[in-house]
């Protein structure tokens, strides 16, 4: 019931061959990694790292109103030691100030 990330479809996709298990407060997920080239709005950042779960546990990710988790700060939390989205943007020059933010509406 959620939107969901094909490597095949994508012709910049590059698996790393690195699986690890994350854990949650509610389950753990096990992720392979790869780089791809992550876009949001007019941010692009090439052989960006990332995750990609391989099995998730029901709760809560079954019923969640989320398609996916995306790091976006402290990199001592990343997986692996890859490069944050976030710093993926610092390194490649994508932003002006090293700041993001969230706007959470009703």
């Amino acid at each position: 019931n959620h939107a969901k990330f094909k490597a095949s479809d994508s012709v910049t996709f590059t698996p790393s061959g690195q699986s690890y298990t994350v854990s949650y407060g509610s389950g753990s997920v096990t992720i392979v990694l790869g780089y791809d080239t992550l876009r949001i709005q007019s941010i692009s950042i090439t052989n960006q790292e990332f995750g990609l779960s391989q099995e998730e546990p029901t709760q809560p990710f079954y019923f969640a109103d989320f398609d996916g988790i995306l790091g976006m700060a402290y990199p001592s939390l990343a997986v692996g030691g890859m490069a944050t989205a976030l710093e993926g943007m610092l390194e490649q020059n994508q932003l002006a100030e090293p700041v993001f933010s969230f706007y959470f509406s009703r």
